[in-house]
């Protein structure tokens, strides 16, 4: 019998998946849970195609609310591969009409399956600053999307949504919140308008209309959002005490951030703002303030030419396209324009089969009989395009090649210590 040909990427997506089980009952769903109030605008909707919506990245209920406004159009997202290393998901979301697309690398498959949808007339969504925000603020972004929006001749329009971020936050370890979540389209550019721009005229305008600060916009549209542990998973980004300049010191206890050094507290407001627990306490008034002040201590940090920051990990490898193993340990080390990691390995094959990140519990105890050599892995930090976090868990780096290494670092709160360092590095080699 012969074997039935697996969906192109790029392809419309399937109208059961997308129309019943996305639009109908997930869309459906949200708009419920969390008070989604969307302002579609029929003029969009109705627009000949192609099209590519862009919004910015502040959850991971972005694609939903897209969906939502822009309901009656079958929309092709752009999502990061790692989703689809799920088996059951995986290729639901393909016959759905996601586009797979590896963080922070060159992708010819998701090049060519964006291409695919937009010059069958289809419509793009896609969310460029390629990760979930941190702080509530905009990320910028190269001008690879703007050169495929000239390429293809394709209408544009901006998202623009209010109350995802604090709804679902990246850094969260208390799950969702309930609040409320707006949207609407603030802009567009028509197919005409798009092909009289230069590439650099459209990277601007993108990067202009997607400007943006959670933070901000809160002060004059304040806003409730309910969780038992509201501040919990935000000592992984607010590591630092603003208070005794401890870095990896603060931890949480419900609403509250506190520094086991000194004592500093910080409590997280239902709006989610900061304020002293106590009248000596020190703290920023809201996470992007906090996290603005750790990168100007980094920058400062990373001149002294005996900057170092090192920490035990292990490392894990892609067995196939579903599945990571764990391969080695070591300590992985920042310093000096690079991360180096020095530590042993085994083959693949050898490796033990890993569930989130940990071992197999039924292989824990196990004499550890695999064969293992010396490493040292250098990864220069220019060449880092972007870098893959799981905060408070673990960092995962490309070697040239496109070879995938994730480190589950033992002190998983430096997570973000270590992208800060790498970023600044980054930015100082970039200014020369």
């Amino acid at each position: 019998m012969a074997k039935s040909k697996s969906k192109e990427i790029g392809s419309e997506p399937n109208t059961f998946l997308y129309k019943v089980i996305g639009c109908g009952i997930a869309v459906t769903l949200a708009r419920l849970v969390f008070a989604m109030k969307i302002r579609r605008d029929k003029n969009v909707v109705d627009m000949p195609g192609p099209l590519v919506c862009i919004g910015n990245h502040p959850s991971y209920l972005d694609p939903i609310v897209m969906a939502a406004l822009l309901f009656g159009r079958k929309i092709n997202f752009v999502a990061g591969a790692f989703i689809f290393r799920n088996r059951f998901i995986g290729p639901l979301f393909v016959s759905g009409g996601c586009i797979p697309k590896q963080q922070f690398q060159s992708d010819s498959r998701a090049v060519k399956g964006m291409l695919l949808a937009l010059k069958r007339g289809g419509t793009l969504g896609i969310f460029p600053e390629a990760t979930r925000l941190i702080d509530g603020t905009s990320i910028w972004f190269d001008d690879a999307l703007a050169r495929m929006i000239k390429k293809t001749g394709s209408a544009v329009a901006i998202m623009r949504s209010h109350g995802a971020y604090m709804t679902w936050p990246r850094w969260t370890k208390s799950g969702i919140r309930r609040g409320r979540i707006t949207a609407g389209i603030s802009s567009v550019l028509s197919t005409e308008q798009v092909l009289s721009m230069a590439v650099e005229d459209i990277h601007a305008y993108l990067l202009k209309e997607l400007e943006y600060n959670e933070y901000e916009w809160f002060k004059e549209h304040p806003r409730t959002f309910k969780n038992r542990a509201i501040a919990a998973g935000a000592q992984n980004i607010a590591h630092a005490c603003p208070r005794c300049g401890k870095d990896n010191v603060m931890t949480y206890e419900k609403h509250m951030l506190i520094c086991t050094n000194c004592g500093n507290c910080a409590v997280m407001s239902t709006r989610g703002f900061f304020s002293p627990g106590n009248p000596d306490d020190v703290v920023f008034e809201d996470l992007h303030q906090w996290v603005e002040w750790e990168k100007s201590r980094m920058r400062e940090a990373i001149q002294d030419p005996d900057f170092l920051i090192e920490t035990e990990v292990t490392l894990l490898k892609p067995f196939d396209e579903h599945s990571f193993r764990q391969v080695g340990k070591g300590s992985l080390m920042v310093r000096d324009g690079r991360v180096e990691f020095f530590g042993s390995e085994c083959d693949i094959s050898e490796g033990l089969p890993v569930k989130k990140n940990r071992i197999d519990d039924r292989l824990e105890g196990v004499g550890d009989t695999r064969t293992y050599e010396q490493t040292h892995k250098i990864f220069p930090v220019e060449q880092l395009r972007g870098i893959k976090i799981g905060y408070g868990k673990m960092i995962e780096l490309v070697e040239s090649g496109g070879r995938i290494n994730r480190f589950i670092l033992k002190e998983g709160q430096r997570t973000f210590e270590i992208q800060t360092a790498i970023q600044e590095m980054k930015d100082r080699i970039q200014k020369g």
